[in-house]
């Protein structure tokens, strides 16, 4: 029997590593005050043509199909992002601002090859506060890549800076075909449109340049004469640079990133470690009118950073019970639920085989090897005691 072309099974090993990049996720977004949301897998697809956030590239991926009744039938996706339904469920639900909620769900989208689903750990900080939003989204992200051993950085840009600059290069052109080839070329894609001598030819060259916050002060000189429209984004875009660097992170400034630009209201980043780039994200504007403001979220690549994680996951140690004889089950199944209150994975088994972990019951007596050594007591409280720094 074969799987379905894209997908994929998640056998113990990789559920170990899903679990860690769950649990350090989790962890994050709690300890930011997040709550966990699931949307539907399935939703309608008018959802995601009005909202305007997927260009025609991206539409042109996901899975679709009919919902028949027998009578009607409604189009309806397989959900290709998780933005947008959570939005739509907040706004649904008449949920008060500011809102912070957090995701672990697949997503699907077809591709010619590779995996069509994915997982994804995501926020969505509905109502978010200009700066402070950004930077606390941000620092979510990346006190989530620390608990994972990666050190991340974080990539940043931000959409009114390319927005003026499609405007003032696209004046005898279509500004919206323009944003959609950055989305999927980067802001290179407006050279041929800005010519090579120009004074806006030469602020592109400036932006497409990646370096430190500092890079921001010579496009400003710059935008000052050439591009008004880009200084307040610049300064606002600084202020999110500069407080994430006094914060001690490493912060790159990347204009030339590849983002919906045209979904995109504010700032926006990527968080990239070893060469890769684990998650996005940025402020943008909800689709669904029934929420006032602008919001900023993320999502994080679940499971690229668990088929990462795997070899370095560590299987637990789980401890082997074996009952000598019939009359030592029921005390068997004492000695394992008093390992499983202590936080202790235990099972019962009539062959310990190689493991390393192994209480004998016979009769009142628990005969245990660890790595350690082999100890003979009777006492629970005991057993536990000893076991527990083993969990």
């Amino acid at each position: 029997m074969q799987r379905s072309r894209g997908m994929r099974d998640l056998l113990p090993a990789d559920m170990r590593a899903f679990r860690r990049v769950e649990d350090a996720f989790r962890a994050a977004a709690s300890r930011w005050g997040y709550e966990e949301v699931r949307t539907p897998t399935i939703e309608t697809y008018s959802l995601f043509t009005a909202a305007g956030a997927l260009t025609p590239q991206m539409l042109s991926r996901v899975y679709s199909f009919l919902d028949w009744d027998g009578w009607s039938g409604e189009r309806v996706v397989l959900r290709p992002d998780s933005t947008i339904p959570v939005a739509r469920a907040a706004a649904g639900a008449g949920l008060d601002l500011p809102a912070r909620l957090s995701y672990v769900q697949n997503v699907f989208r077809f591709s010619e090859s590779g995996d069509r689903e994915d997982w994804q750990c995501g926020i969505e900080y509905l109502g978010a506060p200009a700066l402070i939003g950004d930077l606390e989204v941000a620092a979510l992200a990346l006190e989530t890549f620390d608990a994972l051993g990666l050190k991340a950085e974080v990539r940043l840009s931000h959409a009114g800076i390319t927005r003026a600059i499609v405007e003032a290069a696209s004046a005898n052109g279509n500004q919206a075909d323009m944003l959609d080839a950055v989305a999927e070329d980067g802001l290179a894609a407006v050279r041929p449109a800005v010519g090579g001598s120009s004074q806006l030819a030469a602020l592109v060259e400036v932006a497409l340049r990646s370096g430190g916050p500092e890079l921001l002060a010579n496009l400003r000189a710059l935008a000052g004469t050439g591009l008004p429209a880009a200084l307040g984004p610049i300064d606002e875009l600084a202020g999110v640079a500069g407080a994430l660097a006094e914060s001690g992170r490493n912060v790159i400034i990347d204009l030339g990133m590849r983002r919906g630009f045209a979904y995109y209201t504010g700032v926006v980043f990527e968080f990239t470690a070893l060469g890769e780039t684990w998650g996005s994200g940025g402020r943008y504007t909800p689709a669904c009118s029934d929420l006032a403001g602008s919001a900023c979220g993320l999502a994080l690549e679940a499971s690229r950073l668990a088929a990462h994680l795997t070899a370095t996951t560590r299987k637990r140690l789980v401890v082997s019970i074996i009952p000598r004889t019939p009359p030592d089950l029921g005390r068997a199944i004492s000695v394992a639920r008093a390992l499983h209150r202590s936080g202790v994975a235990a099972t019962l088994t009539d062959d310990a085989g190689e493991s390393e972990i192994v209480v004998t019951v016979s009769g009142e007596r628990l005969l245990t090897k660890t790595p350690g050594g082999e100890r003979e007591m009777v006492a629970l409280d005991d057993l536990v005691g000893l076991l527990v720094q083993f969990k």
